[in-house]
This record gives C-alpha cells, sequence and structure tokens, in this order.
C-alpha cells in the first residue's frame, strides 16, 4: 500500500480524527443494526443494504460487491484519488494542516493549486462580466432566449468572455498570477510573433467545467451569434483530461444516487435545460464519443443510464459507439429516440420538459434501439431487406444475457421480420457458440478472479474462514486454542486464508497488536485487504468457543483431505497411463489413509452446527458447508 511521501505519523493522527461511521455517513444513509451500522452500497447498485460499517473496528465491507478497507480506501475509492489525496482530504475535512512534502512533490502540487486557483479567478471574471449592465446584456439576452433562468446560470457558473484581447489576462494578473500560468491554464494563447499572449476566449457565453469535487479545471465558449466554432474547448492541461470527466457530474450526483440512473447527453445547454426542468440526473460527455473512463466514471454511482445524443448522423455513431463501451462496461443503457434533428434542449424548449419525461420512460433497451435503426435502413418489405436485418441482428441477440429477455426478443424480430422463430434461435445458438469459444480465456481469468463464480466446496471453506477469523479478531483468549488447531500448510490460496494465516504467523512470533491497519500493511493484495475488512465488520458465532474452533478447524481439514484425494488419484491415473503400476502401490496406501480420514472427519460432530450460532446480522452473510 503505497503511502506516497506522507509520514506514517501524520497518517494516524488523521486516523484518530476521522471516524469511519461519520465520513461514510456523509456519502452513505447508515442505519445501526446491532454492532455495526448497515446502508446501501456506494459502490454498485442494491435494493436491500449490504454495505456494512463497524465503529470499533474503524472497518467498512459490502457483502454485495465484496469491497472494504478503512476510512482511507473509503475515500480512494469514493472519490476515486490515491491515497496520498484521501490522507489530504480526510486531513482538510478535519481541518489538519498537512504537513510539507518531498521538494519535486511540492512543485507539481503548486502547480496544480494555481492551476485551480487560476480556473476560480477566471470563472469569477466571466461571471462577472455576464452580470454587468452593459458588458453581458446580449449575452444575458441569449440565455434568457434559450430558455435558461438566471438561478440555472448561477447555479452553474455561467460567464461571458467579452471581446477583449487580454480581459482574462489582466484579472488574474492583477490577483497575483503569472503569464506563464494563465498560459498553462489554457485561458490565454502565446502571440505568434514577439512576446505576450492573449485572451482564448472572446465574445462567447462561458461554461466552466468542473471536476466531480467541484474544481475548475476548464471552460467551454460558445459564440454569441454568427462565428466559427460554434464551440471552443480549453485544451488538456495537467488539472484537465476531456476523456475522464463529465460535464455538471458534479452537480448531478445527489440525482444520480437518488434515481440510480444518469442521463447522458451531449452538450452544455442539454445539461442545463434538463437540471432546469427536474432532470437533476444529466450529464454530459465532453465531445460527442462517450469514454469508457466516462463510464467507469459514472459506475461509481449507477450502471443504470439512459443516452439522449442528438439524432443527426454524428449522434447516432456516438450512440452506437457508446453502446459498445457500455456493454464492455457491464453498464445497463438505453436511448432515447429524439425526433430528427432535435436535441434535449430544443424537445424540452418546444415541446415541454413532460414530452421529454416521456422519451425517458419509452427509451429503447439496447436490442430494440439496433432493430429500429436496422429497419430505417433497410427495406423490411423484401425478402432481402429482412433477412439482412435478420443477420445483424443475430449478434446483439446472442449477447443477452437474460434467457427470457433474450426469447422475447426473439419473437420480437421474429415477427416484425415475418421469418421463422426456430431459424432465428438456431442462428442464435450458432453465433452463441463462436462468441463463447471466441471469448474462452477471458471468461476463464474473470471465473478464477470473481469469488462468488468459486466452486460450492470454496464457497463453503471460505465460510470457515470467516468464521475463524472473526474469532480470532474479536476474541484474544481464542487465538493460542485456534493456532492449535490449524496447520498452517494445509489453508489455501483463497484471501480469507492469507488473512489468517498472516494473522497466525505474528501470533507465533510473540506479537499482540493485531491492529487492522498493521495487519492490511502486511497483506500482499488488495483481495487480502477486502477479506479482512470482511472479518472485521462480521459478526462473530455465538456459543462455546472451543466447540467452534474445533467444528471449523474440522471442516477446513476435510477440505485439504479431499484436495489431496483429487491430488492423488490424478498422480495414480498419470502414473498407470504410463505403465508404471508398481509406483503407484504408496500412493495408493496414501489414498486409503485419506479415505478414511475424509470419512473420519465428515461424522456429524457433538452439538449443533457452528454456523447455526451467527448473530443477527452475521447469518445472511456467511456460507454455509
Amino acid at each position: 500500500m503505497n503511502r506516497g511521501i506522507i509520514s506514517e505519523r501524520f497518517v494516524e493522527e488523521v486516523r484518530a480524527a476521522s471516524d469511519i461511521v461519520d465520513v461514510i455517513s456523509d456519502y452513505v444513509r447508515l442505519k445501526k443494526v446491532g454492532q455495526n451500522f448497515v446502508g446501501l452500497c456506494p459502490f454498485h447498485s442494491e435494493d436491500t443494504p449490504s454495505f456494512t460499517v463497524n465503529r470499533e473496528r474503524q472497518m467498512f465491507y459490502c457483502f454485495g460487491c465484496n469491497v472494504g478497507g478503512d476510512v482511507f480506501e473509503f475515500i480512494k475509492k469514493r472519490e476515486m484519488v490515491d491515497f496520498p489525496e484521501s490522507v489530504r482530504l480526510l486531513a482538510e475535512r478535519a481541518r489538519l494542516p498537512v504537513p510539507s512534502s518531498s521538494p519535486a512533490h511540492k512543485k507539481r502540487q503548486l502547480e496544480s493549486q494555481t492551476l485551480y486557483y487560476a480556473g476560480e479567478l477566471a470563472q469569477q471574471y466571466f461571471q462577472s462580466c455576464l452580470q454587468h449592465r452593459q458588458i453581458g446584456a446580449e449575452a444575458r439576452a441569449y440565455l434568457e432566449n434559450r430558455g435558461i433562468d438566471a438561478a440555472v446560470a448561477e447555479k452553474f457558473g455561467l460567464g461571458f468572455a467579452p471581446e477583449r484581447w487580454e480581459g482574462v489576462i489582466q484579472h488574474l494578473k492583477k490577483h497575483g498570477v503569472s503569464e506563464a500560468t494563465i498560459v498553462k491554464a489554457g485561458l490565454a494563447i502565446p502571440r505568434p510573433r514577439g512576446s505576450g499572449a492573449y485572451d482564448r476566449f472572446r465574445g462567447r457565453i462561458m461554461f466552466p467545467i468542473r471536476d466531480f469535487r467541484g474544481r475548475v479545471v476548464a471552460f467551454g465558449g460558445r459564440v454569441l451569434g454568427p462565428g466559427e466554432p460554434k464551440y471552443l474547448n480549453s485544451p488538456e492541461t495537467p488539472i484537465y483530461r476531456k476523456s475522464r470527466l463529465l460535464y455538471a457530474l458534479d452537480l448531478a450526483r445527489s440525482g444520480i444516487e437518488r434515481e440510480n440512473a444518469a442521463l447522458i447527453v451531449e452538450g452544455y445547454l442539454d445539461v442545463l435545460a434538463c437540471h432546469q426542468h427536474g432532470f437533476d440526473f444529466a450529464v454530459a460527455s465532453l465531445g460527442t464519443a462517450l469514454t469508457s473512463e466516462q463510464l467507469s466514471l459514472l459506475k461509481r454511482f449507477t450502471k443504470h443510464m439512459f443516452i439522449a445524443y442528438d439524432a443527426d448522423k454524428a449522434g447516432q455513431t456516438a450512440t452506437v459507439r457508446g453502446l459498445q463501451l457500455a456493454r464492455q462496461a457491464g453498464c445497463q443503457l438505453k436511448v432515447l429516440l429524439l425526433p430528427e434533428g432535435k436535441d434535449p434542449d430544443d424537445v424540452i424548449r418546444v415541446h415541454g420538459p413532460k414530452a421529454f419525461a416521456t422519451l425517458i420512460e419509452q427509451a429503447l433497451h439496447v436490442p430494440a434501439y439496433y432493430f429500429q435503426r436496422l429497419t430505417e435502413r433497410y427495406d423490411i418489405s423484401t425478402l432481402e431487406g429482412r433477412l439482412t436485418v435478420a443477420k445483424a441482428m443475430v449478434p446483439h441477440l446472442a449477447g443477452i444475457e437474460n434467457l427470457i429477455e433474450r426469447e422475447e426478443y426473439t419473437k420480437m424480430v421474429a415477427e416484425e421480420l415475418k421469418l421463422s422463430q426456430e431459424a432465428l434461435r438456431a442462428e442464435i445458438q450458432e453465433s452463441k457458440r463462436v462468441q463463447q469459444k471466441s471469448s474462452y480465456k477471458e471468461q476463464k481469468t474473470k471465473a478464477k478472479s470473481k469469488p462468488s463464480l468459486l466452486p460450492a466446496t470454496y464457497q463453503a471453506e471460505t465460510g470457515a474462514l470467516i468464521g475463524l477469523g472473526s474469532l480470532f479478531l474479536t476474541y484474544p483468549e481464542t487465538r493460542s486454542i485456534i493456532a492449535a488447531s490449524i496447520p498452517k500448510d494445509h489453508l489455501s490460496n483463497l484471501p480469507q486464508a492469507v488473512v489468517l494465516k498472516t494473522m497466525l504467523a505474528l501470533f507465533e512470533q510473540g506479537s499482540s497488536d493485531f491492529s487492522l491497519s498493521g495487519l492490511a500493511e502486511m497483506l500482499p493484495d488488495q483481495q487480502a485487504r477486502d477479506a479482512l475488512a470482511q472479518l472485521a465488520v462480521q459478526t462473530p458465532p455465538v456459543g462455546d468457543t472451543s466447540v467452534l474452533i474445533a467444528d471449523f478447524a474440522g471442516r477446513l481439514e476435510l477440505f485439504w483431505v479431499q484436495k489431496e484425494i483429487q491430488s492423488l488419484r490424478r498422480e495414480i491415473n498419470s502414473r498407470n497411463r504410463a505403465g508404471k503400476n508398481e509406483d503407484s502401490a504408496n500412493l495408493i496406501r496414501r489414498l486409503a489413509d485419506l479415505h478414511c480420514q475424509e470419512v473420519s472427519l465428515k461424522q456429524p460432530s457433538q452439538g449443533r452446527n457452528p454456523m447455526d450460532g451467527w448473530k443477527e446480522g452475521g447469518t445472511r452473510h456467511a456460507e454455509k458447508g
């Protein structure tokens, strides 16, 4: 875990000042249940709360998406920052001064802070020009004509860049910003001959572009009246990468979380119109094309998205590209069918917000959208046209994972095209077979990396490891019993087993310090750290701890024995195929011993199943063997 250049002492000072329940409550509505707090996970969409926070241990864990950690890990994931930045954010929240860092880092930090400062000053300058009675009169009239009211203009920080060659330059210089910084911020352009620079934006309505933390990083400017380009945007800078940002995400976050959906539009004015009329979950991709980075950013808040790009050729091409990226990212997208030549702003202004709400309600799922486009492109009154559309639809239908949904769309396509359902299904099955074959290696890799896809025996093994790990953390008096009950070399490489092995190794070295932050530092990867968080928030089982430990340890021993049996069988079969039967005698005897051990371990233990003793809050999350 990279601490960067921040001292361990300061990290612990920030940790002590940042109660995890208080911090997470800024983002998630938590409810106390037993010794834990629970709420809806901010990292994936869910209807039933599975996100758990433990105040005593200062850890969180989601039993739905298997993500967990301490307060720094939460801020890292939620704000999408690295560890040093998470410390700084929490330090700011706790009003703790951040100690000075290395000269190189201080230089980079100072540059970023200066560019943010320049952006804020420029936004204030442009806004004051818009509000000036004479200078901003034409710009205000334009916004009024477009239906943008003063409250929305204020909310989004809109401004106006007057027709001056050095207006923003002079304003920023008055506040101590150098000309070199103004150029680096993208606000000015060096003169081609001689020294000096001139304003990049002149005679334009100004739309400040903020990162999702609300800091001004760039601008978009729309020309008033005729002129090219109609829209002029800031170049990329050290603090601005357009492929990684979405316009108005800082203002749309609460709406997206409330609706559990995001509305993606093309333009600044589309976003303003949406927010003004109640569609406050709207954002805009910066440039027509939606990027994988932008989808990843949105997925932090929701996987449900509506795309409402313009109904022109460029907009439709961008829509198709967005659908392809969304499928790869695991997002669920619907497409709004806007009237020809109209954008969301046009629809809302001309037909009203109710008409736009209807378009959202009638938005098409991806297969229906593709079918609509194909039937507009090809003449389905002819056999050739129907066959062309059917062939183009097959891969889209084959990509639908839900069997019922796939069947319904198959019926719809077959009926609309007046083709045989059976023939279409056969084509879909062949397409699926080809897709599965080509993606076999990828699917195999994913299956290994997702705990939920593990075989049932591993699921049960995980449950036993969770039981032992929670007992070890909660009750110090059980540690020597657990250490004596489990041969460490019999533990697997599951993340929970890695955590348990680490704790046992520390205990055997005589350590009595099992602080979660210290343990997290010793773990090899994020999966193991997530497993530690899971153990930290897990309610331990109730009952005679010696009986519980014996039962859990017995089950882990059974899993190890069963794996050894499988391994020996493979070895014996391999030797037999090679004609080395005489070498198999010792292995067969060993196999017989293991079978006897397996039978013994499968005998019902005295008393009850240890999993029956999990308290409320732990029962639904424990995996039973």
